[in-house]
Parts: C-alpha cells; structure tokens; sequence
C-alpha cells in the first residue's frame, strides 16, 4: 500500500509586466507583486507514467496578482499543473493552465484605458522554473527562481491586448506525509519501441 504524499507551498513574487506592444505603456507604472498558493501530490512511481516522466508532482495553483496600476488592479486566478523535476531533483519546471478572474476589465465608461483586458474571466498560463529544498528544518523547506504569468481572453470580447507578468520568486514548502518519498518505487517497465 502507497501512502499519499502531498506539499504545500506558498511564494511572493515581486516582477514586470512586458511590453509586447507599445499600447501597453499606460498599464506599466510600477512593479506587480503576487503571492501564489500549491498544493502538490508527489507521484511514487506506483503506476507506468510516474516512471516515464520522472515522478512529477501535480496539483492546484491559486495566484493572487496586484498590479500596482488604477486600470489593471488586481487578478485572481486558479491553475491545475504538474511539476517535473530535473538536476537531481534540485530544480522544477511547473506549467499551469487555469481561468483568472480581472478586479477591473475594461468598461467603456468607467475603465476605457484597461484595453488589455475585455472580459472579468479569462484563460491564464502559469510558468515556474524553481531551485528546491525540501524538509530542511523537519518538514519545512524553501524554493527560489522566476515565474512567468500571462492572461488572455482568447480575443472572446474585445479589447484583448493580453498581459505578460515576469516575475523573480521565494517561498516555502511543507511536506505532509512520509519522509521516506524520494525513496520511489523502482519498477522497471519495458522500453515502448514503434518503428517509423
């Protein structure tokens, strides 16, 4: 029997907005902050893709964006990703895909200069590449790196400029479950061999 494993993690994030077009100028006029919440299940090789990929983790994301601009305000978003790990299991790259919600989309009245943002719902894409150290001070560790958000409406409702936030982060992480994980489950499966 497999116990589950799971970790919770929570970062602050302190970055840019990009500037893809110069329409955008007006929305950039300061440094946009975010702290985002994980969870993680760590996979224990217990089935043919955890092997295959490395053991990722997977789980839900929860961001919470300001972006330190009277037209843009704040975002809130939640993500599904999966973590997969490299380096010794030192660094992971996330990619998260999920619906954020927009404080302040844009309002022909009321909020005509936020032209990056048409709807109050839209898609968004979440990418971490982290250092990591886990269970440093009992079941406490920390991660470091960069992360990059971006959101878009898909061009749904129109105006639809799109906003791209780069963003350096640091965090903690908290393992629930057995210290013994990294010890995985060492299942040697065939090699899958399909000719051209």
């Amino acid at each position: 029997m497999h116990k589950n494993v799971f970790q919770l993690e929570i970062d602050h994030a302190y970055g840019n907005i990009l500037l893809h077009k110069k329409t955008l100028l007006h929305l950039i006029s300061d440094h946009p902050t975010s702290v985002v919440l994980s969870l993680n299940k760590k996979t224990l090789g217990n089935k043919r893709w955890h092997t295959e990929y490395g053991h990722p983790d997977f789980g839900l994301s929860l961001s919470y964006q300001d972006f330190k601009n009277e037209y843009l305000r704040k975002n809130t978003s939640l993500y599904g990703h999966y973590s997969f790990y490299f380096l010794k299991r030192n660094f992971f790259f996330r990619i998260g895909q999920g619906i954020a919600y927009a404080s302040n989309p844009y309002d022909s009245e009321k909020n005509f200069k936020n032209h990056a943002f048409g709807s109050k719902f839209m898609a968004s894409v979440l990418i971490m590449i982290n250092y990591k150290k886990e269970r440093l001070l009992g079941d406490l560790g920390f991660q470091v790196g960069f992360n990059t958000i971006h959101y878009s409406n898909g061009n749904t409702k129109a105006p639809n400029s799109s906003i791209n936030v780069f963003s350096l982060n640091a965090g903690l992480n908290y393992s629930i479950g057995s210290e013994n994980h990294q010890k995985q489950i060492k299942q040697v499966y065939p090699r899958f061999k399909e000719p051209l």
